[in-house]
């Protein structure tokens, strides 16, 4: 399912492994993740990642452990850090006794979610490539972190793959697994801007949309001609033409629901994300493949990766 063979043994490469999943209401959210560094520095380590995102608090935790107690595997696809780890199918973890999860995942049984070409996924360049292996998923079970209970009881989410040689230089990323009225609709989309130096280049935007049976994607930077993409903190507009589909759309996050965390990167240097699993989106789609549709989520993952912090917005990991 993933684009070949992606763990790679040798540095510079960073590999994700991770899962999310949002409430039925909207008002809560789990995200997963555990990932490998290896820097051009020497440095090489293990992290595992969980927050949530909750009414009473939103919360973060991650651990670092040796890279040696690591076990990544494409088959069968697996992610082992310590006590954790994340398959297709289940999520385990404890997390020094501040957290702990056991959760069951049942894939939806649609195609994995491919963000860029064949060629791509095996060329140097894009230097950091992304793959949802399930794009719906439900998720069962329980996750505790800090004091807080959650109870997940049929949660839509999904299972992710990012690796590569380094993180793109700063990006805006969504990911929808289901919208209100339309629930097996998914998107997935980027805005990403790569670097020459300290220069950042204009941003190049790629996209997933799956709607009504039909799949409208751009996945090369010749594609991104017919695409847009503007973002900030934190708001996001997007739009693209697909053959004789148009698809336009904003994501917005409020201030108080996105969690920031300290990333590093292969060269060495620090970068910093800002996610939300409680974005909004709103999509129009029309075109002669499917009729003019509105969409909208209250459940949308929106994630910034910038050099620089945001003012107003606490690290917590």
């Amino acid at each position: 399912m993933d684009a070949g063979g992606v763990s790679s043994p040798q540095a510079p490469c960073y590999e994700s492994r991770w899962l999310r999943a949002n409430s039925s209401d909207g008002t809560r959210a789990i995200w997963v993740r555990e990932t490998l560094l290896r820097s051009s520095t020497g440095a090489a380590n293990a992290d595992v990642w969980v927050m949530a995102f909750d009414p009473t608090g939103h919360r973060a935790l991650r651990q670092s452990f040796p890279i040696d107690s690591a076990a990544f595997e494409d088959v069968p696809w697996t992610a082992q850090i310590g006590p954790s780890s994340l398959t297709d199918t289940a999520a385990v973890g404890d997390i020094a006794g501040r957290a702990r999860w056991d959760l069951t995942i049942r894939p939806g049984g649609e195609p994995a979610v491919r963000m860029l070409s064949d060629r791509a996924y095996q060329a140097r360049f894009p230097p950091a490539k992304t793959l949802v292996r399930h794009p719906r998923a439900e998720m069962a079970g329980r996750l505790q972190i800090d004091g807080l209970t959650v109870d997940v009881d049929g949660w839509v989410g999904s299972v992710n793959h990012n690796w590569g040689s380094r993180h793109t230089a700063a990006y805006a990323y969504g990911q929808v697994c289901a919208f209100d009225d339309a629930p097996d609709t998914t998107l997935e989309i980027v805005t990403a801007r790569a670097a020459v130096g300290p220069v950042l280049l204009p941003g190049v935007t790629l996209l997933v949309l799956r709607h009504a049976g039909v799949e409208f994607a751009v996945r090369s930077v010749l594609g991104s001609l017919q695409t847009h993409g503007r973002y900030e903190p934190f708001t996001w507009s997007f739009g693209a033409r697909v053959g004789e589909q148009t698809i336009e759309g904003e994501i917005v996050a409020a201030p108080d629901d996105v969690i920031g965390l300290t990333y590093t990167d292969t060269g060495g240097a620090e970068k910093y994300c800002y996610n939300s699993a409680l974005a909004t989106c709103r999509l129009q789609v029309a075109g002669s493949a499917v009729a003019r549709t509105e969409l909208t989520s209250a459940a949308a993952m929106f994630e910034i990766l910038t050099a620089d912090q945001v003012a107003g917005v606490p690290l917590r990991v």
